[in-house]
């Protein structure tokens, strides 16, 4: 080894020089992959050094300075939300605690040896984990065998600046600050994912970067703030009460939201569970479970998200909708001669 300190195998998210999980639609972003005697490269260049390609294995024994890096070919897809997953499967080398070294990073995973060999752990690097300042976490589970390819997960959201560490399918916690929690802070300062890079000593299968598709926009502080979402539920819920949620068109810009076949927003129909692309389909409605004294009471019959609300204005064809918003399960109609509409009102649930 050339470096003094030596990591695990580490995949680690560098920032640019110039710079839930995913229930939603995902997009492979890029990645590599051994097969036999060689590499597959999908989306994506490679640098760095390698000690050789043997059994469906990348073997590395590097320093950070010749890091095997692999980056996307495409560094900004249009409809990535920000919402972001490495994952990897590698014989992960341990190296002592104390020499476990990560500089310039947003984060990192590796295997850690403290109390003089007595403990094998798990460790994720954050880059503001600790009080604003990067740390390395000691995280939960167990880590496989020597020789043994562990699966693990890095998941980053730009949203939030955090990060969050899986073995397999197991989300991972540590005690950062003297708290307990699965999900650890990343530097602000980093807007995006610009390449993944392992560097140590170890063996590689496989590295994998997706992002989850953008399909709606949460506008807030007066429109000075644009987030993206996987979904319409999510970015409501982002928008709270004085937000503004619009759709995104395929170069990833947030736009007024398209109208649906039967007459409403495309996301609204997507939160009340109704389809967009049949003029019939309604917003489904029934007589109210208890009655309002000179007014006909209709309910919303549907149901919505959890920690999403809709009420419900009245609009008399011809006419303005009325202020009045009421709640989805006492919605009143005048009873009054003319042709009525029912129009929603979403907004994420108040607290």
């Amino acid at each position: 080894m050339k470096a003094e300190k030596v990591l695990g195998i580490v995949a680690c998210a560098f920032a640019c020089a110039s710079s839930s999980v995913f229930a939603n639609t995902t997009e492979v972003w890029f990645g590599v992959e051994a097969s036999d005697a060689a590499v597959t490269t999908n989306k994506a260049t490679v640098a760095g050094t390698i000690e050789r390609i043997d059994a469906s294995k990348i073997y590395i024994d590097n320093d950070k300075d010749s890091a095997y890096t692999v980056t996307p070919l495409d560094t900004t897809p249009a409809l990535n939300d920000g919402l972001v997953t490495i994952t990897s499967s590698a014989v992960l080398t341990p190296s002592e605690v104390s020499d476990l070294e990560l500089v310039g990073a947003q984060a990192g995973f590796a295997v850690g040896v403290s109390n003089n060999g007595a403990a094998t752990n798990f460790y994720g690097f954050a880059s503001a984990a600790t009080n604003g300042l990067p740390a390395w976490i000691q995280l939960s589970g167990t880590p496989s065998a020597p020789e043994t390819a562990t699966q693990f997960k890095i998941v980053l959201d730009y949203r939030k600046s955090t990060v969050q560490f899986y073995k397999g399918d197991d989300l991972l916690s540590g005690d950062t600050n003297g708290v307990s929690t699965t999900s650890f802070a990343i530097s602000n300062n980093f807007a995006n994912l610009s390449s993944v890079a392992a560097y140590g000593s170890g063996a590689i299968t496989s590295i994998e970067s997706k992002y989850e598709v953008a399909v709606a926009a949460a506008v807030t502080d007066n429109g000075a703030t644009t987030n993206l979402y996987g979904s319409a539920v999510e970015a409501v819920i982002a928008a709270g009460q004085d937000g503004e949620v619009k759709e995104i068109d395929a170069s990833g810009e947030a736009v007024e939201a398209k109208t649906a076949e039967n007459g409403l927003a495309t996301w609204e129909c997507e939160v009340l569970g109704i389809a967009d692309d049949d003029a019939n389909a309604k917003i489904p409605l029934a007589p109210a479970d208890e009655a309002v004294a000179g007014v006909i009471t209709i309910k919303f019959d549907g149901s919505v998200a959890s920690g999403v609300e809709a009420k419900f204005k009245v609009q008399k064809v011809g006419s303005e909708v009325g202020d009045t918003e009421y709640p989805a399960a006492a919605i009143q109609i005048p009873m009054e001669t003319g042709t009525y509409k029912v129009v929603p009102v979403i907004k994420a649930a108040q607290q």
